[in-house]
């Protein structure tokens, strides 16, 4: 999640500022490419810089206020979707049934996904101010993100942009609908959308690399999602290089979540349940070391020929 994250918020602000007004950029191609030959690189370092303080604050008070804005950006990235589907309008083709049986894996690397971000809400949850009011904003977490989904899939492959279905598996679609082309006419909104995006992922991103942190340092070591600043700074490090190699290098968000749904699937059917077994065993202390060692070896065993 926080490597598509990265990847999207890299992408949209590459776009914000290289594409011309006419396309819903601010047209500063010129500047912007001569910072590096790599422009979407120098996106993703700039992301890194912006976003390691906030990856790095003790509580998730800052951040929880922070996602109001993010709200705000989604609603308005909402209307924009709407917008460009009137502005398009419906494409006779994409009611074909052929175009209706399409998989994709990519739903399926959201839905692994979405799975883990379960355990990512309640180590959000933990640090609510009301916690009497945690069953209300989760269910209004999981109404908006539902809503977006829909409204994202349902309008964008029946009006697909320019009435082109083709444009939805072009390289720019594989890493946001916001980068495929759209009408002159909407210029202006898709401006505006593509700066919401880069707010929202400015303040969801830091959220993911909290709950990183706190699960990895409560569960593995210190027992305490804040041991100290030094080994804060150092996992953030990690995870932020980590999610800019990503986007550095050209992986497609729609590639990540491909990867993303293999191996979850991978980790759940093979893992998770030798996983829970070791663990009563050891518990219990009903098998040896020995025993228990063959277990773990035949279980990576099947995930590395997996």
């Amino acid at each position: 999640a926080a490597c598509a994250m990265h990847g999207y918020l890299a992408t949209s602000l590459n776009d914000l500022l290289v594409d011309s007004r006419e396309q819903g950029g601010l047209g500063l191609a010129s500047a912007w490419t001569s910072l590096s030959p790599n422009p979407k690189g120098v996106a993703a370092a700039l992301v890194l810089a912006l976003l390691l303080p906030l990856c790095s604050l003790r509580s998730m008070a800052l951040l929880a206020r922070l996602n109001g804005v993010g709200i705000a950006c989604l609603f308005l990235i909402l209307a924009f979707i709407g917008a460009s589907a009137v502005a398009n309008g419906l494409a006779p083709e994409a009611l074909a049934p052929a175009s209706l049986a399409q998989p994709s894996l990519k739903v399926l690397g959201t839905l692994a996904l979405s799975f883990f971000i379960h355990s990512i809400a309640i180590t959000i949850f933990r640090a609510a101010a009301t916690p009497a009011h945690n069953a209300r904003n989760l269910g209004a977490a999981y109404a908006l993100v539902l809503l977006t989904y829909v409204s994202v899939g349902v309008s964008a492959n029946l009006c697909p942009p320019l009435g082109d279905p083709a444009s939805l598996e072009s390289a720019a679609a594989r890493n946001s609908f916001l980068s495929v082309r759209q009408p002159p006419s909407l210029a202006t909104p898709l401006l505006v959308a593509r700066f919401a995006v880069v707010l929202q992922c400015v303040t969801v991103y830091p959220v993911l690399v909290y709950a990183i942190r706190t699960q990895t340092f409560c569960a593995l070591v210190y027992r305490d999602p804040y041991p100290g600043a030094l080994p804060v700074l150092g996992l953030n490090a990690i995870v932020l290089c980590a999610t800019a190699a990503v986007s550095i290098f050209g992986l497609h968000i729609a590639d990540v979540l491909r990867f993303t749904g293999a191996f979850a699937a991978l980790v759940m059917v093979y893992a998770v349940p030798a996983g829970v077994q070791w663990a009563e065993l050891a518990a219990a202390a009903r098998s040896s070391r020995r025993a228990r060692a063959a277990r773990l070896a035949l279980t990576g065993g099947l995930l590395c020929c997996g």
